[in-house]
């Protein structure tokens, strides 16, 4: 498959991700579904501003389409290496919308498995399909001599 279908693929399971985790915590709370849903629109945001708002591939090679398409709403910056703050815009965000869901996600075990699983699967999807080819060689995951696909 073409890496910008895995691309597509991938942010669905990580958002099929996403919607596990909201159905545990739905059962439990609304406001703290509400804290959720809220905070992972943010960390999207903030992860599309730190990460893929200086990737040079963002106009016309971004492997997973929508984060590309969304920068032009976003100030522009340019390409260049990423900085702590940019690394730690990513990290956090990703942090949040894993960890945040935990403790209700162990109340279900079986919500807790398949978000697991989804997560596994979306970042193995991200780390050796999506970032096969990709030419962004600031990223951390880049490596010279890859196949462009």
């Amino acid at each position: 498959m073409h890496r910008r279908i895995h691309g597509i693929f991938s942010l669905l399971i990580l958002f099929a991700a996403v919607l596990t985790a909201i159905l545990a915590l739905v059962q439990s709370s609304l406001v703290w579904t509400v804290l959720y849903l809220v905070g992972t629109f943010l960390s999207c945001l903030v992860l599309i501003y730190s990460f893929c708002t200086k990737c040079p591939c963002r106009k016309t090679g971004c492997g997973h389409v929508i984060p590309g398409k969304l920068t032009r709403f976003f100030p522009s910056r340019p390409a260049g290496p990423y900085t702590f703050m940019d690394k730690a815009g990513v990290v956090v965000p990703i942090v949040f919308m894993i960890l945040f869901p935990q403790y209700w996600l162990l109340e279900h075990l079986t919500y807790f498995s398949l978000f697991a699983i989804l997560c596994l699967v979306a970042a193995a999807d991200i780390r050796f399909c999506v970032c096969r080819g990709c030419t962004n060689r600031f990223c951390p995951f880049f490596r010279d001599g890859r196949e462009k696909k």
